[in-house]
């Protein structure tokens, strides 16, 4: 990706360096090969235990013939076999029945080993191969929304960190548009409600009184939020205090085309206490005149808003040399 380039959600943006990874799944792969070879060889090694025990089986079974047919001479009373040549025999028998027992132990040995241990060394070396894939992949970064990216200079060998260094800024391509942020004194708390009514100037498109409509009031104020920390809070050492935000929009659509969002804007909310006046019968003299006091200091507000969107760009333009 390029700088100031759009960009669609779920596209990748750039990758990470990943040779540590990659050296890890490599390593993992050469392990489940070798778990393969060590299944192969098993293999060949069961084949030979069994053929020591059909070997141990048979010499099992020649000695026992030889003992029994010995033992039953001398039973019979034969000078042809003396009691050492038959003990010999029983001896050699117990011999080859250790010898069949040995061969069956080494034969459940490669049998446990076909089973459980060499599966279980494949599952770990797979897991280890799949979890090196997975950071492989979480190093390639993807837009997380349709946008434009901005201020991405990264060069290969780049540090990239989201603290110290960030590689952009995604600005998504509908977000900031057509609404607009603005921040009013806690003293307008009471005044300040959706659905009231506000005119906008910006600098971004001066000589132009925007009509704008209070679609959304934040109910709580940033200023004196707690976080946990190693000192007590202390409140005459909280700053400025925080404003009222409101969400403006244009009552009339397409008025505030051409306004890039992150624009300077200044704003005016209005109450309206014409109607009131009219109607409601209960009001005293003094509630009156303040009422009227408020409308007119609206008025003036209103004037003194069209003179700033007359001076602005003039002031910017002229005696500032911008």
């Amino acid at each position: 990706m390029r700088n100031n380039e759009d960009v669609q959600a779920g596209e990748p943006i750039f990758r990470l360096d990943d040779s540590s990874q990659q050296a890890a799944a490599e390593t993992a792969r050469r392990q489940i090969a070798e778990v393969e070879a060590s299944l192969v060889l098993a293999s060949s090694e069961r084949a030979a235990a069994n053929a020591l025990i059909e070997q141990a089986r048979a010499q099992l079974t020649q000695s026992t013939a030889d003992f029994d047919r010995q033992n039953s001479l001398l039973e019979r009373g034969s000078s042809a076999v003396s009691v050492r040549d038959v003990e010999i025999l029983e001896t050699q028998v117990s011999a080859n029945q250790a010898s069949v027992d040995a061969a069956m132990a080494d034969l459940s040995a490669v049998e446990a080993k076909i089973s459980v241990q060499l599966p279980a060394q494949r599952a770990s070396a797979e897991a280890a191969l799949e979890q090196a894939e997975t950071e492989i992949e979480k190093l390639t970064i993807y837009a997380g929304t349709t946008g434009r990216i901005e201020q991405l200079s990264l060069q290969v060998g780049d540090i990239v960190s989201p603290v110290l260094r960030p590689a952009g800024i995604l600005v998504p391509t509908e977000v900031g548009y057509g609404r607009f942020l603005a921040g009013f004194p806690q003293v307008t708390t009471q005044v300040i409600q959706q659905g009231g009514v506000a005119e906008m100037m910006c600098i971004s498109k001066p000589f132009t009184i925007i009509p704008m409509v209070i679609v959304e009031v934040q109910d709580v104020i940033a200023s004196g939020q707690v976080r946990p920390s190693d000192l007590l809070l202390d409140p005459q050492n909280i700053g400025t205090p925080g404003t009222i935000s409101a969400y403006l929009e244009p009552i009339f659509p397409g008025q505030a085309d051409g306004i890039p969002p992150g624009s300077r804007c200044i704003a005016n909310a209005y109450t309206d206490n014409h109607h009131r006046l009219e109607t409601d019968d209960t009001l005293g003299f003094f509630h009156r005149i303040f009422l009227h006091v408020v409308d007119t200091v609206g008025v003036v507000h209103a004037a003194g808003l069209r003179i700033r969107a007359l001076l602005l760009p003039l002031q910017t333009l002229v005696f500032t040399g911008h």
